[in-house]
């Protein structure tokens, strides 16, 4: 799988299902679409570390939704936290769509879903900023 392809997969499982649905609203060609997989909602093991020199250890598991489609011979991919199975059959779709699409129709359909990211990123970041606490100490001179 090519960058950029993961990259819009990344973006599709991060976006608002309700963008994801006007798009495609705009863009279903109406053909036959044969569902390979899913939509299915299950389980993913998540694991973390302490440090870069710790062991990996179980930190728990979330809630992952998956869906695998066809359309022709194409096949559409999706992978999402969470347990919207519409969401992740939508994108699934938008990922046939944007394998045969020209380059300046993805970075339509793509540049809102990175600019709706950008600012949740910016307000958790404000959010996070503004209830920081600064620790001073005093030194001595």
């Amino acid at each position: 799988m090519n960058q950029e392809r993961q990259t819009w997969l990344g973006l599709l499982a991060r976006a608002n299902r309700d963008y994801l649905e006007n798009i495609w609203a705009t863009y279903n060609p109406g053909v036959p679409i044969q569902k390979l997989a899913g939509p299915e909602t299950g389980l993913v093991q998540l694991n973390t570390q302490a440090c870069k020199a710790s062991v990996s250890f179980q930190f728990g598991e979330a809630s992952c939704t998956r869906c695998v489609i066809a359309i022709g011979k194409i096949q559409g991919y999706a992978v999402h936290l969470g347990s919207d199975l519409r969401k992740a059959e939508l994108a699934a779709y938008l990922d046939v769509f944007l394998q045969t699409a020209p380059s300046h129709q993805r970075e339509l359909v793509l540049h809102p879903i990175r600019q709706q990211l950008e600012l949740k990123k910016a307000e958790r970041e404000q959010l996070t900023a503004a209830t920081s606490v600064r620790f001073y100490t005093t030194q001595k001179t």
